[in-house]
């Protein structure tokens, strides 16, 4: 479960870089700065560079926050609390998710406001504390009902997420769905469909909902997503006792977690082809703190 929430929160990251620091971005050249480095943060963000993209969203804030543009510093607060979040740092996470939010709040910026709502809404799905993050979830779609159609799905697929943890698998399936509608290209979507179909035993239907997943993180070249979506495929084969596809699809994903430093996530896959009984050629050697992935090079 660790896993598919924190999919969705990568999904968060690239969806709250989007868009620069609202429209009224004055000739101050801090200003400007800083929304040139919440740009690159994002592109960082998008090949899964985490620390990169922590660096410019901090320095970023720093920029607005020396100018006092509110909506600038609320932006790189957001960005910022998503990346700890997906570094699993739940307490500074939420403290900044929730400087951003106040910041939103004393602009009147509900769609801002929707955002930080549902980064903490997963910051608390990851704490265990689903009630509160279902609650948080929904008040983010409430706040988004003037958003882009992209914006609601994000908020739906996390939503989605929420009532997947809490073993709610038809009311996820209907907000997912929800989703899908509203952007048919999610990634994140059709891999949590997946969960949903795997989980109601329909796995011919989750291998096709993993497969699209996998596509179209292949077509942004998103590693962290096409290694989530390796391993949730890989997991699926298993199940079904297709095992030399298991083994072959969990060793790819075995190698990208490798080169994104996932030690864990790695251990992790490593155990599954073990079990598997199949000898992929897999090497046991741990993965190094100092090896930068090839898309941050």
């Amino acid at each position: 479960m660790r896993r598919l929430i924190i999919f969705s929160i990568l999904l968060i990251m690239i969806w709250s870089c989007a868009s620069s620091p609202k429209k009224e971005i004055a000739e101050n050249f801090m200003v400007k700065r800083g929304t040139n480095l919440l740009a690159k943060g994002g592109r960082h963000l998008e090949k899964g560079c985490f620390k990169e993209a922590a660096t410019n969203f901090t320095l970023a804030y720093q920029d607005f926050q020396a100018s006092d543009h509110l909506p600038g510093m609320a932006q790189a607060l957001n960005n910022l609390a998503v990346s700890l979040l997906a570094a699993e740092n739940l307490e500074k996470a939420e403290l900044f998710a929730s400087r951003a939010l106040a910041i939103n709040r004393s602009l009147d910026d509900a769609l801002g406001q929707a955002t930080n709502l549902s980064v903490l809404g997963m910051v608390y799905l990851s704490r265990g504390e689903d009630g509160d993050a279902r609650r948080l979830c929904q008040e983010a779609l409430d706040k988004a009902h003037n958003g882009s159609a992209e914006l609601r799905s994000k908020i739906l697929n996390d939503l989605g997420v929420a009532l997947i943890h809490a073993e709610k698998i038809e009311e996820a399936r209907t907000h997912l769905n929800q989703a899908l509608t509203l952007n048919p290209d999610s990634a994140a979507v059709h891999q949590n469909l997946g969960k949903v179909a795997e989980r109601s035993g329909h796995l011919s239907m989750a291998e096709k909902y993993y497969s699209k997943a996998l596509a179209l993180d292949r077509k942004k070249g998103y590693t962290p997503g096409i290694a989530a979506d390796l391993t949730a495929l890989g997991n699926l084969y298993l199940r079904m006792d297709r095992k030399p596809e298991a083994a072959e699809t969990l060793a790819r994903a075995l190698g990208l977690r490798t080169l994104l430093n996932q030690k864990d996530k790695a251990d992790a896959v490593r155990e599954d082809i073990r079990r598997i009984g199949i000898d992929v050629g897999v090497s046991n050697h741990e993965v190094g703190e100092e090896e930068i992935p090839p898309a941050c090079r």
